[in-house]
């Protein structure tokens, strides 16, 4: 909890502290049945061929054994029910979880702007308050599932894999979980350099609204001055504005989903070399194992190098969310690009109908 800046964030949480613990424990059971289930099949190569395998020999590490081909088609019958229940389970109260979260933000945010002083409210175009209700809400909703409930769940998962690794080989172990750190660093360096760029694609499209926004409440006076043009022309310079911050976030964000994949076969070929390195030498069924494991835990591996952009998307929105709940009457802050520069984005003219793209920046106090 320390970790999470969030006031609405923690709020939610000690609000549903069982349930979204219920939640975690249900996804480290479906993650744990995703593990066994592949491996439960070498046992059955081994009942009925008489031969051995790296999965059956995980399986019997894990103290299963069957005597029988029956009782494998039980156990895998009981596997594949309770994968399913857990996982609709686990889908579901995730998906409740999350839209309870955005309600109570949506809901909070609303109330809060109808009530607000004028002045305050009057700061900023209408069109500029839509991207809170819309793409930010849907970043807090990945935020709470993915970031925090996803990352508890699978780092559990992962500690657990880990374990059974340090069973297996525990000098391979301490390699793996070392280098698995230095990329998760890496991920999360990334993640903060993208912040910036995040934010400009969001100014710029929160200005854009904006601008339709005013431009269609205007629509009859723009018509009747025959401005149609001057307009159109306005709104293409803004378009384009957005369409290069667009471009720029894209940038960062491709090279992190095609350095995830990468990151985790270097980790997989160094693992490899580092075995025809360890002293005392590996046999090649302990090494099987190993890799086998490792390669089951890619998925979990995957989904938290994510965690840090998810993190880093929902984190921004929140934060311009809980910028406008509470904002106080005297308070010059107001969501705009320069929000974690100390700088704030107010219209010259305080009059709504009169009001242009040319903006005043005011220190942050």
């Amino acid at each position: 909890m320390m970790l999470i800046k969030s006031r609405l964030t923690k709020e939610h949480i000690n609000r549903n502290k069982t349930i979204l613990t219920l939640v975690i424990l249900i996804g480290v059971l479906q993650n744990c049945l995703s593990f066994l289930l592949p491996i439960s099949i070498g046992e059955f190569f081994m009942l009925t061929f008489q031969t051995g395998s790296s999965k059956g020999r995980l399986l019997q590490l894990l103290g299963i054994h069957f005597s029988s081909i029956s009782a494998f088609f039980v156990f895998f019958s009981i596997l594949s029910v309770l994968k399913a229940v857990t996982l609709l389970a686990e889908q579901w109260l995730s998906l409740k979880e999350g839209e309870k979260f955005v309600k109570m933000i949506r809901e909070r945010l609303f109330a809060t702007q109808l009530n607000q002083d004028a002045a305050i409210f009057q700061r900023r175009a209408h069109g500029n308050y839509l991207l809170r209700y819309s793409n930010d809400l849907k970043a807090v909703r990945n935020y709470l599932l993915d970031g925090i409930l996803g990352a508890f769940k699978n780092v559990i998962f992962l500690f657990t894999g880990f374990f059974l690794l340090g069973v297996v080989h525990l000098q391979l172990t301490v390699y793996l979980v070392i280098l698995f750190l230095v990329f998760l660093s890496v991920m999360f360096l990334l993640a903060n350099y993208q912040k910036k760029f995040i934010q400009q694609s969001r100014d710029k499209r929160s200005n854009l609204l904006a601008f339709v926004a005013r431009s269609f409440g205007r629509y009859a006076k723009i018509r009747g001055n025959n401005s149609e043009q001057e307009t159109i022309s306005r709104f293409n310079e803004k378009s384009l504005r957005l369409y290069v911050s667009n471009l720029r976030n894209y940038q960062v964000e491709i090279v992190q989903k095609s350095l995830i994949p990468f990151l985790q076969y270097t980790m997989l070929g160094g693992l490899l070399f580092i075995t025809t390195l360890v002293t005392p030498a590996i046999n090649h069924g302990d090494a099987l194992v190993f890799v086998l494991v490792t390669l089951m835990l890619f998925s979990s591996m995957r989904k938290i190098l994510k965690v840090p952009a998810i993190l880093n998307k929902g984190g921004i929105s929140l934060r311009k969310i809980e910028t406008l709940i509470w904002q106080k009457k005297n308070d010059p802050e107001v969501v705009s690009s320069k929000c974690d520069a100390g700088y704030l984005s107010m219209p010259i003219n305080g009059e709504m109908e009169k009001q242009t793209d040319t903006l005043l920046s005011v220190p942050v106090k």
